[in-house]
């Protein structure tokens, strides 16, 4: 049987409209998380809600692909990582092509009390991106971990490995923290 073309566009839209509640329905589930995970790489909330915007829009046209992968909320993470980035490349265009202008005063212009709240993140974000480039999969798990402030289970879910994996990799990633940090030795403490 052959469908007139009315009908098929009918139940493509009904289709179309299934699937946009099932992404409005996952989107709505896991935005705090998404949001959260943004704010912990960019530092800024609105900064953070135009990368999760950027994602969530990247969601939605692969939606399809997303509803039928084993793990739907991983590949959502994987997509929300690459806006972030994308985010920050485009910042940095944007700044090569700024021309400054004197005697404007912004209202996001950070005060000194914004930067010396700051101050204590500089060595952590350096120790970070080193471990990232030696080792990403536990630079990842820490940062899910103490920034994100994550379970192992939800790491887990997140990377798409086993909970023991992420264990493994937090424990490892802190050692490897630990020492490019330059802090010392924890000890057993007086006995």
């Amino acid at each position: 049987m052959n469908d007139s073309p009315e009908q098929k566009q009918e139940r493509d839209t009904v289709q179309s409209a299934e699937l946009d509640h099932e992404f409005a329905q996952f989107f709505a589930e896991h935005k705090d998380n998404f949001l959260r995970i943004a704010m912990s790489r960019l530092r800024n909330v609105h900064d953070a809600d135009e990368a999760l915007m950027d994602a969530a829009v990247q969601m939605h046209r692969k939606w399809p692909r997303i509803k039928a992968h084993p793990n739907p909320e991983a590949l959502g993470y994987t997509i929300l990582k690459a806006a972030v980035a994308d985010f920050f490349r485009r910042r940095a265009r944007y700044a090569e092509r700024e021309v400054p202008v004197s005697g404007t005063a912004y209202a996001d212009t950070p005060t000194v009390d914004d930067i010396l709240a700051l101050r204590g993140y500089d060595g952590l974000d350096r120790a970070l991106a080193g471990l990232a480039e030696r080792a990403p999969k536990q630079a990842e798990c820490v940062r899910l971990r103490y920034l994100d402030e994550k379970e192992f289970d939800e790491i887990a879910t997140y990377l798409n490995i086993t909970k023991q994996a992420a264990t493994t990799n937090v424990h490892l990633g802190l050692k490897k923290l630990h020492a490019l940090m330059d802090l010392p030795e924890p000890g057993k403490g007086d006995s």
